[in-house]
């Protein structure tokens, strides 16, 4: 007798690798087919999927004080935060590969293709640099990325150069220097900010958050996108004539040192706060 089709139960992927599993295998110990079955489910997906990633660990330096950072990366986010409750400088690399579906072995293979160095150079002073540079040396790049993210007690200076990523630092001391494109940024520090810099971004957002002791004359320019500021702390006047959509000329304290900050296909947000790093809406 045929049942209505919504009184049939059908079996997933997963169920059916489980009770083939179990003839197969047994049902007991670690051959219980429920954990069987789901590392091999898993890795069957990402295969069909084409998605793989590998997390490479955490590499560490001990560094004798504030230190630079430089991230040079063919693709992938970046992220770069400093901590005084930490007594070491970490770095960690997760590559990324997402080539769709049906590629087989490649995805997984395409991984072996990222390369990676990061190492802790003294300076002519107090401050080291740490120069972490990604490369990817095979075929279909467009598929791939390099996350990595960088934790310190002390963060002055910091230069980043990728692409297809997000980009978040927070609680530097020094200048930023940003590039990146499909991707947003977010320069969050609860320490004064009184150095030249500059964010540049093509097909993303840019958040800049200071606090109201920090200075800069601001030279902000949108593309297909809106200028938002928020200035309840510190002293902020423009020196153009009126302010436009679009494009905006002010200073912040007086300030000479020069912000730059670009945004193509996105939005800009500026805001002197009092506590920068609290994450949210701008208002």
């Amino acid at each position: 007798m045929l049942r209505p089709l919504s009184s049939i139960s059908f079996m997933s992927s997963a169920s059916i690798i489980t009770l083939i599993l179990c003839g197969l295998l047994g049902c007991t110990g670690a051959n219980h087919p429920e954990r069987v079955a789901s590392s091999t489910g898993s890795a069957l997906f990402s295969s069909i999927q084409g998605h793989y990633v590998a997390d490479d660990g955490i590499t560490q330096f001990r560094s004798r004080g504030p230190i630079d950072v430089v991230v040079d990366s063919f693709a992938g986010d970046v992220t770069v935060h400093a901590d005084p409750r930490l007594d070491v400088t970490t770095v960690q690399v997760t590559r990324v590969s997402q080539h769709g579906y049906l590629r087989g072995t490649e995805p997984r293979q395409a991984l072996e293709y990222v390369d990676w160095t990061a190492d802790l150079t003294p300076g002519p002073g107090p401050i080291e640099t740490l120069r972490v540079k990604i490369d990817f040396i095979g075929p279909e790049p467009w598929f791939m990325r390099a996350h990595v993210r960088i934790e310190t007690p002390d963060l002055d200076r910091v230069t980043v150069q990728t692409t297809n990523g997000d980009v978040s630092i927070q609680n530097n001391t020094g200048p930023v220097d940003i590039k990146t494109n499909l991707g947003d940024v977010t320069i969050a520090s609860n320490h004064p900010l009184v150095d030249a810099s500059t964010v540049l971004v093509v097909e993303g957002n840019v958040d800049y958050r200071v606090p109201g002791n920090s200075s800069g004359l601001f030279d902000v320019e949108v593309i297909d996108g809106d200028i938002e500021v928020w200035v309840p702390e510190g002293r902020w006047r423009y020196v153009s004539r009126t302010p436009k959509e679009d494009t905006i000329n002010a200073r912040l304290n007086d300030g000479e040192n020069p912000v730059l900050l670009r945004a193509s296909e996105g939005d800009i947000r500026i805001a002197v706060v009092a506590d920068p790093t609290s994450f949210g809406p701008i208002r």
